[in-house]
C-alpha cells in the first residue's frame, strides 16, 4: 500500500511540471548548487522533510561535474551526464541523469528553483531539491 501511494504522489508531482525546462542547452539550467529539501521512497515508504541550512547539498557544475556534501562535507564526486528524454518511467519520457557512468539512470524534473531527482525502481527514492541564491 505504501509503494502505490509513493507511486501516486510521485506521478502527480512529475505530472505538473512543464515539458522543456532544461532550457536552450540542456544541462545548463541545472547548474548550481541545490539543497535537499524533501525524500521519499523505498519499499518501507520513508517521506522526510528538511528545513533550509541542513548541509545536504548537490553542487552542478557547468563541465558536468558534481559534488555532494552532506553538513556541509563533501563526501562524494565525479561526473554527471544528462539525456534529453532518455528514460521512460510509467509511460512518459523524461530527461534522464546519469552520474558517473552509472548504466542506471535517474529521471530529472527541472524548474526554476527546483530540482527532482529519482530512480525509476518501482521502490525507488525521489529527492526534491532546491536552488540555493549565491
Amino acid at each position: 500500500m505504501k509503494v502505490f501511494l509513493f507511486i501516486i504522489c510521485v506521478s502527480a508531482a512529475i505530472a505538473g511540471c512543464k515539458k522543456g525546462d532544461l532550457g536552450p542547452s540542456g544541462e545548463s539550467g541545472l547548474v548550481g548548487t541545490w539543497e535537499l529539501r524533501h525524500y521519499s521512497g523505498t519499499i518501507a515508504g520513508v517521506s522526510k522533510d528538511f528545513p533550509a541550512g541542513n548541509g545536504k547539498l548537490i553542487q552542478l557544475n557547468a563541465d558536468s561535474t558534481f559534488k555532494r556534501f552532506t553538513d556541509f562535507k563533501q563526501d562524494n564526486q565525479g561526473s554527471f551526464k544528462v539525456v534529453k528524454k532518455g528514460v521512460d518511467w510509467g509511460g512518459v519520457k523524461y530527461d534522464a541523469m546519469y552520474f558517473n557512468g552509472n548504466g542506471d539512470p535517474n529521471f530529472i524534473v527541472l524548474k526554476a528553483d527546483s530540482l527532482t531527482i529519482g530512480n525509476t525502481y518501482p521502490d525507488g527514492v525521489t529527492s526534491l531539491y532546491v536552488r540555493q541564491k549565491k
